[in-house]
């Protein structure tokens, strides 16, 4: 008797939580059917504190949201000096049987470098204007006469897979044709998926790039000192010149800083060119043009102009809500491609560096720079190639460069290393040593 009265006591309950289970699953139905629409919109009226959306609640934003407020996250950002296509080297690389060029052999012992790195940025000194039709043959189309430098369009795309991210466009070759270089300039770089920065097609762009790296929101700025051929006064807009250290536009680009800043930018890259050429320490107006974007917001400013490498600097900056953060700057990375052969100026012209700044990101946190790191880098020339050697992997394996070296390569490359890459913090109290072909900044 009593089994069976529990098993009556059983059904009742069972029966109850059915019903009960279909009735909320019938009226849920209903609450979900009238508000599906602001579910889908992010608009819920279901939702209390937060906004819950359909989207919000998949697992991938969950992992996502996760990341972004927990974990931590060490981004790579990798600069490197002047790029250009000389004379010896569109020599070497065009192809008379089917006229046209191809650099890719320029960058392939240095790649593997570049694609380690979250994001890389570089100069392009040179303007892609296309091909001069007052000449039959393509190699004349292009080329480096009268100091105008008009660089075959498929440079942009073998520096794309060599691992570049973005270039800046402002230096003393930007107006070497015109408006019409610029932009042309501008639209083969963005069909090879290069981001730009220091030039502009319209009054109406902005003077500034926004990138988004690991989800770390990076703005860029960049100016040249120095113009080969100026533009037109009405086309001035599309170059960000300093017009000899103005005093009107170094504020300017100050000003750029903040609006970049101000877009959402967590982290700003001011890039100049400027210095004296073939000199390896900054003069005083290099300074005070640094310590005036510092000032403005700057968290690394990058140098080029000098052909040689010049010293780096740590600085320490408070940040905009008072606390203590450390900027990072480098007044000179040199040649980083190029024509540029030792002794031809009486400096180390060959040599420069991949620089590398390591940022920490964590959580909501702000971004802060943990550690820099060089990667000393030598030009070299061979009959048929010229090209970027990484110079601590050279001096450490010999051998497997033995086809494309030969005894000054090597002691070159020795100076790099022991010399060279060392000597940029000579003065400064840092110290350094190479770990795994790249020499780390004690910071």
């Amino acid at each position: 008797m009593k089994d069976v009265k529990r098993l009556l006591y059983v059904v009742v309950c069972a029966v109850f939580f059915i019903g009960l289970y279909i009735l909320s699953d019938f009226y849920a139905g209903e609450a979900v059917g009238k508000y599906a629409s602001e579910i889908s919109s992010g608009n819920s009226k279901l939702t209390s504190n937060e906004k819950v959306t359909m989207d919000s609640l998949s697992l991938e934003n969950q992992v996502g949201n996760y990341v972004s407020t927990v974990s931590r996250q060490e981004i790579r950002l990798s600069f490197l000096g002047d790029i250009t296509f000389e004379g010896d080297q569109l020599d070497r690389y065009y192809d008379s049987s089917t006229e046209s060029f191809d650099f890719t052999n320029s960058f392939r012992y240095i790649t593997k470098y570049l694609k380690a790195s979250n994001y890389v940025a570089a100069d392009f000194e040179g303007v892609m204007d296309g091909p001069d039709e007052n000449y039959e043959d393509v190699y004349d189309q292009y080329g480096t006469a009268g100091f105008l430098y008009n660089i075959p369009e498929v440079a942009a795309e073998n520096m794309k897979a060599a691992g570049i991210s973005l270039l800046q466009t402002a230096n003393e070759h930007s107006g070497d044709f015109g408006i019409d270089g610029v932009k042309s300039t501008l639209s083969h770089l963005d069909s090879a998926g290069i981001k730009s920065v220091g030039t502009q097609k319209s009054s109406n762009d902005k003077r500034y790039t926004i990138a988004s790296v690991n989800s770390l929101k990076i703005g860029f700025v960049a100016y040249t000192n120095d113009l080969n051929a100026e533009l037109d006064e009405e086309d001035a807009y599309a170059i960000n010149s300093l017009d000899n250290y103005d005093e009107s536009k170094i504020q300017q680009m100050c000003n750029d800083v903040r609006a970049a800043r101000r877009d959402g930018a967590e982290f700003i890259v001011a890039m100049v060119y400027a210095g004296d050429a073939y000199n390896t320490e900054p003069d005083e107006n290099q300074k005070a043009l640094f310590n005036h974007l510092f000032e403005a917001g700057a968290d690394i400013v990058i140098g080029t102009e000098p052909y040689a490498l010049q010293p780096i600097e740590i600085r320490d900056l408070t940040d905009t809500n008072g606390t203590s953060k450390k900027g990072v700057a480098i007044y000179s990375l040199g040649t980083f491609l190029g024509s540029e052969t030792y002794g031809s100026a009486g400096i180390d012209n060959d040599i420069g560096a991949i620089f590398d700044v390591i940022i920490d990101k964590e959580g909501n946190k702000k971004a802060r720079i943990s550690g820099i790191r060089l990667t000393p880098t030598c030009i070299t020339y061979t009959e048929d190639d010229v090209f970027v050697l990484p110079a601590a992997e050279v001096k450490n394996n010999k051998d497997n460069f033995s086809d494309v070296t030969d005894e000054t390569v090597l002691e070159r490359v020795k100076a790099a290393c022991d010399e060279i890459i060392p000597g940029l913090l000579e003065g400064t109290g840092l110290t350094g040593q190479y770990s795994e072909n790249t020499y780390v900044v004690n910071f």
